[in-house]
């Protein structure tokens, strides 16, 4: 019964202690921190390990190369390659889900994020206490996030979500028209 609080209680967000002398819980607020939010800056560093850095782009985290839905993941903004049109797609997978030869299959670009140093850092969570969280983030040439999109069982929707954001970014590099103020 005590284990099955304390794992509620981290699946919340919160910690619980058992106090054995007591034989009572106590909560305990954790800093565990969720992923970056729409609006929220991408780490600078991180782009830039990823090959991203001023450029927009859809970053995706999956678990391993060749695992069912991941690959279906792979397939799915593959086939959607032209939907991104001169958007960079990265696959973000940690160093233990390699699989030699499965990044050689598709167009889009593919990170090693050795120890899951980038995961940890924009706090994605595991899913289901042990999976590597899949998520799936459209970034700005500034690293601004413009979406978010989390769900471990399904990947195609990770490709509808970022296609429909790559859609609503800004054209252009930004900034004012000089020709739009002009009288002719």
């Amino acid at each position: 019964m005590q284990v099955q609080k304390v794992i509620l209680s981290l699946a919340l967000g919160s910690a619980a202690a058992f106090s054995p002398s007591t034989g009572s819980m106590r909560q305990q607020q954790t800093s565990l921190r969720m992923s970056i939010a729409v609006g929220e800056q991408f780490p600078a560093p991180a782009l830039s390990k990823i090959g991203v850095a001023g450029k927009p782009a859809v970053l995706y985290f999956y678990g391993a190369d060749e695992a069912p839905s991941c690959t279906k993941q792979a397939e799915g903004f593959d086939a959607a390659a032209g939907d991104f049109g001169g958007v960079t797609v990265v696959g973000i997978r940690n160093d233990k889900g390699v699989k030699d030869g499965f990044a050689d299959k598709y167009v889009q670009q593919f990170y090693v994020d050795v120890d899951d140093e980038i995961r940890n850092e924009i706090g994605i969570p595991k899913d289901l206490f042990v999976l590597g969280g899949r998520e799936t983030y459209v970034v700005d040439k500034d690293g601004t996030v413009m979406m978010v999109f989390n769900g471990q069982l399904n990947p195609e929707k990770h490709v509808e979500a970022a296609s429909a954001a790559v859609a609503d970014l800004p054209k252009g590099g930004g900034g004012f028209d000089l020709a739009s103020l002009l009288p002719f």
